[in-house]
């Protein structure tokens, strides 16, 4: 009954405050700029934002409602939709021209109520602390609609939304630049329910059926068609900071009547790095027992979560926050331990 209790006064903290979508300040979001670095923005449905997006789609309400704006819901009502895929595949091969001769390619992905100013500022203290060269390296900053709120209850207002937009962004974005790279070392650094984006990239996630429905019906987009991630001889590593999920996103629906079995990662992911801390008050929800309810939040939270996935995968390693009470992006980054991961992995200056 407490556990319940609880529950409901979270749940009344999502009428508290409206959201706004997380949308780019640019007219040309995704470019490459010299010598290494490709911005990358995707709307919540993960379709990329073409040039002279506001001109074409406009701006979208100032309270972020799920069904009222997207790339490809606006697209097929004018009649563009073959636009709006054709620039995101010359975008795309873009990529895959810039990376054709690096070793390692480092993607960035944030985390939900993150706005793109936000994003980027710890983007760049994150590349700063790292070994890049131009010549080798090549950066990919992933940006995603995990919505924004600056009142305080804002994020428990919009986390609902941000979950099923992180999930689009990892399945219909992420996987597709994947997708255009091969041979090589690729590095995912993500934070928070970033995690849920690289999980959403790396392995189908499930959806209920009043999803699909909902997105095919409002949005013109069948969420059953994305593309598998393809096996282009790449080394993946994942490093999440304060991972925003749960054994629940490890897992796969195999048909309506059968209960989730654990996914199965292609070979090309070679570890995922997570961290864990007790003392994230967002990760437990302010109250720990919220942690696993509610979309579950406890991989990052709490060790157990990542010992049941170590039953099942060999590819976990994990290192401990617990003492940092803050679930800020820049926090994690100035933690020193970070630095002890990415030294792991030859990756810091």
């Amino acid at each position: 009954m407490k556990k319940w209790f609880l529950c409901i006064n979270f749940i009344i903290l999502l009428t508290a405050c409206a959201a706004t979508h997380n949308i780019p300040k640019s007219e040309n979001p995704n470019v490459k700029e010299q010598p290494n670095i490709i911005y990358s923005f995707v709307d919540q449905n993960g379709n990329f934002y073409p040039n002279k997006w506001r001109v074409i789609y406009g701006n979208p309400p100032q309270n972020a409602k799920r069904n009222e704006y997207s790339l490809m819901k606006i697209a097929t009502k004018k009649g563009i939709e073959n636009q709006l895929t054709q620039t995101e595949t010359s975008f795309l091969k873009t990529i895959s021209e810039s990376v054709k001769n690096k070793k390692r390619v480092i993607i960035f992905v944030h985390g939900f109520n993150s706005n793109a100013k936000r994003s980027t500022q710890n983007y760049e203290s994150a590349r700063k602390i790292m070994n890049i060269n131009s010549g080798t390296d090549e950066i990919i900053q992933f940006y995603w609609d995990g919505l924004s709120s600056e009142s305080i209850f804002g994020g428990a207002k919009i986390w609902f939304n941000a979950t099923n937009f992180s999930q689009m962004a990892g399945e219909f974005g992420l996987r597709r630049i994947l997708n255009t790279i091969k041979n090589k070392d690729i590095y995912i650094i993500s934070h928070s329910r970033g995690a849920s984006v690289v999980l959403s990239a790396l392995s189908s996630p499930k959806f209920s059926e009043s999803t699909k429905t909902e997105t095919l019906e409002n949005h013109n987009i069948d969420v059953d068609n994305s593309k598998s991630l393809k096996e282009n001889n790449n080394s993946i590593t994942c490093i999440m900071l304060a991972p925003a999920v749960g054994s629940a996103d490890f897992k796969l629906k195999t048909s309506i009547n059968e209960e989730p079995e654990f996914c199965t990662f292609s070979p090309q992911i070679k570890k995922i790095h997570i961290t864990i801390n007790n003392t994230d008050n967002l990760l437990k929800k302010y109250i720990g027992v919220l942690s696993k309810t509610l979309k579950p939040t406890d991989l990052g939270y709490k060790e157990d979560t990542f010992n049941e996935l170590c039953n099942h995968f060999t590819i976990f390693e994990k290192t401990s926050f617990t003492g940092q009470k803050s679930h800020d992006f820049d926090h994690y980054l100035k933690n020193s331990k970070f630095k002890d991961i990415l030294q792991l992995y030859g990756l810091l200056k």
